[in-house]
Formats: structure tokens, sequence, C-alpha cells
């Protein structure tokens, strides 16, 4: 028993030292292949390779590069002999050797088998095919090498094939320095141009080339090199800076446009002043008669990435196509968070642009069939937003982790908001997602564009911070006004307000708010005063998902007001609309069904416990007040008929969360608008709500 347990140590300690010479051929294949195979967002994010043009070259490419520096790292690092005292480096047994020989042809073929296996999974056997052909050439290249190519590897006792040896060749010197260079061209060229870049360049493949190079580096410069030079190896320093330097590179301050002489003061309105001035408007237009019911109406758009996005912004676009427009002009307000804040806030900018006659020159409702705003919103929104930002995340955000100071330029929120803003001026000629949030409502048309509620988190107390054209009062209790004056934050984009809802960590990171101060003091921002970091800002979904919340306290808001116009005679009929994209959503109900809960796995409860807890808080706590709204409509609102309508993507396909969706999953989400489905769906109670 003792021999055994000997034996077993001395083999524990073997592996070990192998795995830790190659530490990052080994951890990044096998995680991340694990990664791309089993996280819902990995086969979504695949999807997207199979378009037509030039991304599935350029990912079997990747993959190609990913496999050979896996396989050539590990051979590499495991394959030399240093001076020292390293286990491994003494170590000249038969079951050592083995390891050094079979683990890089190991993880050389790993990669392209795993995606393989997945594109198989998918219902893509040509893509699978190909990749299984990677896998196959890689396999024969790596055992068929030595007779292909002289080699200058010495023996070992008992074994004909040589694995060992004791300098590098200048060829391979040359391969691994033209590699590591192509690697900061990409970095650059990823850095400059984006949007450009990953049009080609898709997130597997941007994934697959930034495994490669991080395994390049990791195991060739920090292990091999350092241990070349009779130092011990560096493989744990980039964890190192990663920690010390978090100090001082926060580089994710909320970006703001520059300040311009003349520029406009910001439009804030009083919820009260606005609501007259907006009935007012309806009844100049003689839209709002005494006696006559007039519908209002107020959104809320739940969070949930493109998916969100996508399905808020065609079931608001649908109504208003199908409306004649009438919608948009009974619409008061909208509040989203992450994704449907970015779909409300094209529908509102859409709005914008039919009141100033631009919406008709876009490009995007030229030839429209099933009307002008849902074209637009399908221009908008069916695109790859996922690839620039990871992309950021990958390269020139990856390498800021490292530095001891701050590149604003590098940071990764910059990516998903300049796709934002590109997205949207290519489908509809102008530049209104770049330009101030507030801007949305300058000019004659604005008071037919419905207000915007963007929420956010505030990680340091957890309370709501809330972009709006209306000014958060105490009557959002516990909320923070964005576009207060002590914070600095008025010349913020309307695309950096949507991002603010929408950062869902890790692909969008924290953004660092500032405050202006006086010494101790908040005081109103203005040219020369003092900036300060005030709090950082992440997803909106961390407090509450469905936007419920923020349209209680707006309803509660409103409620005096428009008892006043009722006592007036006019008869305003309020109604909520709740937007919810999870793929099985159903409408709120009262007690739970102890039949609908479930059991999740008990492994490491210990662990994992806490944080699922916490991450189903999200969606729970949206169900929860989705269900508290429909209660207190009957308090909040007089009685009359349903003021409450749902509409739930009602699906069978599990649409991962993410910023990127394959062509068929947004045939999907369309289909569901059409009939059958769209019957499903309270369109028509709306629609019979409107006055003609």
């Amino acid at each position: 028993m003792v021999t055994i347990v000997r034996v077993v140590g001395e083999r524990g300690k073997e592996i070990g030292s192998i795995l830790w010479r190659c530490v990052y051929s080994f951890s990044l294949t096998l995680l991340c292949s694990a990664g791309l195979a089993f996280i819902p967002q990995g086969p979504e994010s695949l999807r997207l390779v199979s378009h037509p043009g030039w991304t599935f070259p350029v990912f079997i490419f990747s993959v190609a590069a990913w496999s050979t520096a896996a396989w050539y790292s590990a051979r590499l690092t495991l394959g030399r002999v240093f001076d020292g005292t390293s286990l491994l480096d003494r170590t000249d047994t038969p079951f050592v050797n083995r390891i050094r020989m079979w683990l890089p042809r190991f993880l050389g073929i790993v990669p392209a088998s795993v995606l393989s296996i997945q594109f198989q999974r998918m219902g893509q056997p040509v893509l699978a095919l190909a990749c299984f052909g990677v896998a196959f050439a890689m396999g024969v290249f790596v055992v068929k090498r030595r007779a292909w190519f002289a080699s200058r590897f010495r023996g070992f006792d008992g074994e004909t094939a040589s694995i060992r040896f004791e300098s590098l060749q200048q060829r391979t010197v040359l391969t691994v320095t033209v590699a590591i260079v192509l690697t900061f061209v990409l970095l650059l060229a990823v850095w400059i141009w984006p949007v450009e870049v990953t049009r080609l360049v898709s997130a597997p493949a941007l994934l697959c080339f930034a495994f490669a190079s991080w395994i390049l580096f990791g195991d060739l410069v920090l292990t091999y090199y350092f241990k070349q030079a009779r130092l011990p190896s560096m493989a744990a320093l980039p964890l190192l800076l990663f920690v010390a330097f978090s100090l001082w590179n926060d580089n994710h301050r909320v970006r703001l446009l520059p300040a311009s002489a003349g520029e406009p003061p910001p439009v804030r309105r009083a919820i009260d002043d606005h609501l007259d001035a907006w009935l007012q408007t309806r009844v100049d237009s003689g839209a709002l008669l005494p006696g006559r019911p007039f519908p209002l109406f107020v959104v809320a758009a739940e969070g949930g990435g493109i998916r969100a996005a996508y399905w808020a912004g065609m079931v608001l676009a649908k109504l208003q196509d199908d409306s004649g427009a009438r919608f948009g002009r009974h619409l008061f307000a909208l509040s989203g968070v992450s994704g449907g804040s970015l779909g409300g806030s094209a529908f509102a900018a859409l709005v914008a642009d039919a009141g100033s006659a631009g919406l008709a020159r876009a490009p995007c409702a030229r030839g429209a069939r099933d009307g002008a705003y849902q074209a637009c919103m399908r221009n908008v929104l069916q695109r790859d937003f996922l690839s620039p930002t990871l992309g950021y995340a990958l390269y020139p955000d990856m390498l800021q982790r490292f530095l001891p100071f701050a590149i604003p330029a590098a940071d990764r929120a910059r990516a998903m908001e300049a796709a934002w803003a590109q997205g949207w001026e290519s489908a509809t000629g102008n530049d209104r997602f770049a330009r101030r949030f507030d801007q949305l409502w300058a000019g004659d048309p604005a008071m037919n564009v419905p207000s915007l509620l963007l929420n956010a988190t505030l990680v340091d107390g957890g309370n709501r911070i809330i972009a709006s054209d209306l000014v958060i009062d105490g009557r959002f209790p516990d909320a923070y006004d964005a576009l207060d004056p002590v914070l600095d934050l008025r010349r913020m984009s309307l695309s950096t307000a949507v991002h603010n809802s929408a950062r869902f960590s890790y692909i969008s990171p924290a953004g660092t708010v500032s405050a202006c101060r006086e010494g101790k003091a908040l005081v109103a921002c203005a040219p020369g005063r003092e900036r300060r970091p005030w709090g950082r800002v992440i997803d909106g979904a961390y407090f509450e998902n469905s936007g419920v919340e923020s349209v209680r306290d707006l309803l509660f808001a409103m409620r005096p007001r428009l008892a006043q116009w009722r006592e007036r005679g006019y008869d305003i009929d309020t109604a909520v609309i709740v937007i919810s994209n999870s793929p099985d959503a159903i409408a709120p109900s009262g007690k739970q069904d102890p039949a609908n809960a479930r059991m999740d796995t008990t492994f490491l409860s210990e662990l994992l416990a806490p944080p699922l807890g916490l991450f189903n808080t999200r969606t729970a706590r949206a169900t929860f007040a989705v269900t508290a709204g429909l209660r207190d409509m009957a308090v909040i609102l007089p009685a009359g008929p349903e003021r409450f309508l749902w509409f739930g993507m009602h699906s069978a396909n599990d649409t991962p969360l993410g910023w990127a969706l394959a062509s068929e999953t947004y045939q999907g989400i369309d289909a569901l608008l059409q009939p059958p489905h769209e019957g499903k769906l309270p369109f028509r109670s709306v629609l019979a709500r409107l006055p003609p």
C-alpha cells in the first residue's frame, strides 16, 4: 500500500510539473473549447460564421491557428531541457516522455474536434465536416511531421521517436516572432477599425485568434524564454499585474461628447409640466376632446441583450406601422432595461426622424413591404454588435489590464457604442445615436417623441440611476437622476445613455461617472470645475429587469395631474404595455405553484448556491415587479377596460442572451409577429383603443 501511495504521489508530481510547464496551452485549450461547447452563448455565436462571405474561411483559419499554437507551444516547452533543478528537466522516464509526446498532439486536435461535434449538434453538417477536416489534417501532421521535416530532437532510451532538445532552431524563433507580430497587427486593426474589421473577423474567429496568441505568448515568452535565461517561469505574472495595476488603470469612464461653444442647454422637463404640455398638444390638434376616451400608453421593455432589443423594437414598430403611425402619438413614455433600452430608444429615434421628415428619406425605409418602422428596425438591429466589443475586450482592453495607467481609447465600451451609432447611421443616413442624448427631444416635433427612462444600476449602493428627458425627482424612490446637474453626464450621446443601461458584465465594463466638486461639496458642473469619480454604473437588470418599477413610479407621479384633466372632462384612458423577451415568458400571475419549481444541481452547492441565487433573482425580481405592477393598476388607474397589456415572446427556442444573433434566430422572432402567433399577443387590443 505504501508503495502504491508513493508511486501515485510521484506520478502526480510529474504530471503537475508537465502541466505547469505548458499551463497556457493546456488550460486555454481545454477550458475555451468547453466554453464554446457548453456555454449557451457559444452555439449562437458560432452560427455567425455560417453567414455567406469570408466569415467561415477566416474562422477555419483561426481554428487552425489555435490548434497549431496549442500543439506547437506545448511541444516546445515540454521538449526543451533547461538547466536547473526542475523535476521535468531531471526526469527522463518512459511515463513522462509519453506524456511529453502525446499531450501536445492531443491539444492540437482538441479545438477543431470539439467544434466539429458542436456544429453537428447545431445541424450544420458542412461546417462540422470542415472542422473535422482541420482536426484530421492536424492529427496527420503532428504524427508524420518528423518523416517530412528534418529534426534536431534527440531521443531517449528505449524510444526511436525523438522529443527532447536543448536549443531552438532559427526557423522556430522566426515562426514565433512572426506570430506574435501578427497578433499586434490584429490588435491595432481592431483598435482603429473595430466595426470594419469585425465584419470579416467575427466573434468566434476573434476568440480563436486570441487563444492562439495568448498561448504563444504565455508558454513561449513567459515560460520558455524566461527559463532559457535561467530565471523562474513568469506564467503567473499576468495575474499579478492584473491585480496590482487595477488600482490605477480604470479606463472605463463614461464617454462624453466634446464641449462646444454655443451648444444648446440640456432638455429637461418636469413630469407635471410635460404631461400638461403633451396633453395640450393633443387638444390643440383635435385628437383629445372632452368626453371621448383618449388612450395614453406607457411601455416597459424588459432586458435581455439583442434579443430584448429586437423583440421590443419590432413589437413597437409593428404597432406603429399597423396603426398608420397613430400609436406613437399616444405613447407617453418608455422605460427600458439593457436591450429593452436599445429597442425602445431606436423606436423613439425613428419617431423623431419621422417628425422631421427624415424617416421618409432614410435608406432603410425604401421599398419597405411591411412598413417603414419595421424595415428600419430590422436594418438597425439585425447586426453583429458582439464582435466589435469582443474584439476590443480581447485585444486593446486586454492589454490595458496589464498596464499601470489608463488608456481611455482602449475602453471596450466605446466599441459597443460605436457599433450602435454606425449601425443606426448606416440604416437611416443620420447620426442621431451619436448626438447628445437630450437632443432627441429638441425641435418642434419633440412633443411627439416618447420620453425615455433608461434604467441602470449604481455599483456602490445598488440603487437605480435613470437617464431621462424627464426630471427624476423624489417620486422615484431611492433613484438617482443621471442628468442631475452635479453629475458629469449631460454631454453623453444617445448610444452612451443606452449603454449605461446595458452594461452587463463582463462583455461591457462598469462605467465610471464623475461629479463636479468644490472642496468636498458637490456643485453643478460647468467648464473649469473639478471632476472626480462619483460612482460606477452597470446593467439596470441588476436592480430590476422588467422596467416596470420605473413605470409604476411614473404612473404614481402622473396620477394627480391626470385626475385634474379628468375633472375638466377629458377621459384619459391610461394603459401599460409590458414587452417581455424571455423565450418561455408567461403572463404574470399570483401565488406560485410548487409544481413549477425546480431543484438545480447540488454539485458544489456550498460554493455555487449564493451566486446562483443572486443571479436567479434577476428574473424573479422582474416577474415580481410585473405582477405587483398588475396589482397596482387597480389603485393607480381608474376603473375601465384592460389596462395591462402583456407582449411575451412565446418561443420553443431558448435564444441566449448576448449581443449577436444568427439570421435564423431573427427569422424565428419575426415569425412570432405573423399569423398564427400574432393572434396570441394583444396587438388588436392596442389598435382597437386608438381613435381613427
